[in-house]
């Protein structure tokens, strides 16, 4: 009898974990960066609270970070509104200000309010060229809505945390 409980409990788990996916990062294709060390970044006034729990993430590192509002007010300086910072001459305010790289990230929620989908490009200041860029997508499990897919989404912070750290790996 146990045995053959064996036979159907152990199948059902490895179905059932089958139907699961974690988190990932999607990078893009193009070349590694050459370029030197980033040491500022500023985040486009875009990028909203995921913009912002960006910020203190990269804040704790070893990173210059300039926020949405330090980013806007740079624009502003030179006539430029805040969705227009990753112009040339968005890019040249925020290169006089200090900040070698924009990072500008794009969020879509998802049914339950956390983040489905982000996608982030780290962009030079000084030349415009992607310095790096990847999406990042949560992770799912079963039915929408099901127990196992809200054991398997992550929430706002935790996909910050994430995509930081691969930011970091990039430019590092």
């Amino acid at each position: 009898m146990r045995r053959s409980i064996s036979f159907i409990f152990i199948p059902a788990i490895i179905f059932m974990a089958a139907g699961c996916a974690g988190a990932k990062i999607t990078e893009m294709v193009h070349p590694p960066w050459s370029g030197s060390q980033i040491q500022s970044i500023a985040i486009d006034p875009r990028g909203g609270i995921m913009g912002a729990e960006i910020a203190m993430h990269l804040n704790s590192g070893s990173l210059r970070v300039l926020d949405a509002d330090q980013t806007t007010q740079l624009a502003r300086r030179v006539g430029i509104d805040a969705y227009h910072v990753n112009s040339p001459e968005g890019l040249e305010a925020l290169r006089n200000g200090g900040a070698e790289a924009l990072l500008v990230l794009r969020t879509v929620l998802g049914w339950d309010g956390n983040p489905q989908i982000v996608t982030a490009r780290l962009i030079d200041t000084r030349t415009a060229e992607v310095i790096t860029g990847f999406s990042w997508e949560n992770g799912w499990g079963g039915d929408v809505g099901s127990v196992a897919d809200r054991a398997m989404r992550k929430s706002v912070p935790e996909a910050a945390r994430h995509i930081s750290a691969t930011l970091l790996n990039r430019i590092r």
